[in-house]
């Protein structure tokens, strides 16, 4: 009889914990991750494979990390630029800016476009400034970068 309550009792805890955990809310864009074509560029990836798949870039720069133990690099592509970290011997995308309208986010906004169609597609802000429009979830942040309204860049980048 012990034996049949213990696991009752275990039972309703693993319930219980199951029911009160709370869910990340459905949000369009929620991982907000970039795409260049097929690749998927996510904040904290590993950068090695996003980087074989993207192919040559048109620039690269590199500098001592302040933060980590080694090198930053800073990879220019068409449209955007990706900013690794390392850590434990690998790179690790730190930062995706879009600097031109050649290059949207999965959502359709780019650069040139008004703040409505910042809100229109992603909802409201976690943050709004006269400048900016800060979306955070899970350790990252998306902005919207803007100068009268209009969306001059637009950037991922993980959470300081």
């Amino acid at each position: 009889m012990k034996k049949i309550l213990c696991i009752c009792f275990a039972c309703l805890l693993l319930i219980c914990g199951v029911a009160c955990t709370p869910e990340e809310p459905e949000v369009p864009g929620a991982n907000y991750a970039f795409r260049s074509g097929s690749t998927e560029i996510a904040i904290d990836a590993e950068a090695a494979p996003i980087l074989a798949a993207l192919g040559e870039w048109r620039d690269y720069a590199e500098s001592a990390s302040c933060a980590f133990e080694g090198l930053d690099k800073v990879y220019t592509y068409a449209g955007f630029e990706l900013q690794t970290y390392p850590m434990n011997g690998k790179d690790y995308v730190y930062m995706v800016m879009l600097y031109d309208d050649t290059v949207a986010t999965p959502e359709g906004v780019r650069i040139g476009q008004d703040a409505a169609a910042v809100t229109a597609a992603y909802g409201e802000p976690t943050q709004q400034t006269d400048t900016a429009l800060i979306y955070q979830v899970q350790g990252m942040r998306l902005e919207f970068l803007l100068t009268s309204g209009v969306i001059t860049n637009i950037k991922y980048c993980k959470e300081a």
